[in-house]
């Protein structure tokens, strides 16, 4: 398939524990739990923004055609959105940049390398996509080892 496949229909995506998914209004209780500390945004470059303090607001606009993908990252155990993941600046449908954050109460777990390795597959099996790229923080070796492992 092609990035341009997905573009209207986004993939659902399934590990061990976790389901990667696209966002829902249903999902805002899970994300105001973790959105909003301070210590997820430590090394993410930036406070955290109107729509991270209120998640309502992600869903007041009807979502957009993109190649780009956002994903909710739900933990299979307890069916909460945990995390999110990104895979967007999609250039010449070749190479994208990859995101990632997870609530605190989760992190540690190997989680996110789970998810991340799942991505990755996706994206080089399932897409023309043959490069991923990340900026982490020089502090942030967490996200580092992640990246390694996955």
């Amino acid at each position: 398939m092609k990035l341009q496949d997905f573009v209207q229909d986004k993939p659902i995506l399934e590990t061990e524990q976790l389901i990667l998914r696209p966002l829902r209004k249903e999902d805002v209780a899970d994300l105001k739990e973790w959105l909003g500390d301070s210590s997820v945004y430590r090394y993410w470059g930036k406070r955290p923004g109107k729509s991270d303090l209120n998640p309502e607001l992600l869903f007041q606009k009807p979502e957009k055609p993109t190649k780009s993908f956002h994903w909710g990252v739900v933990h299979q155990q307890d069916h909460k959105v945990i995390g999110d993941m990104w895979v967007y600046l999609i250039e010449n449908d070749r190479m994208a940049k990859v995101a990632f954050r997870l609530s605190p109460a989760y992190q540690g777990n190997r989680l996110m390398t789970e998810a991340l390795a799942r991505v990755t597959i996706f994206c080089f099996e399932e897409t023309e996509l043959q490069r991923l790229w990340a900026d982490v923080h020089v502090q942030n070796i967490a996200s580092y080892k992640t990246l390694e492992k996955a």
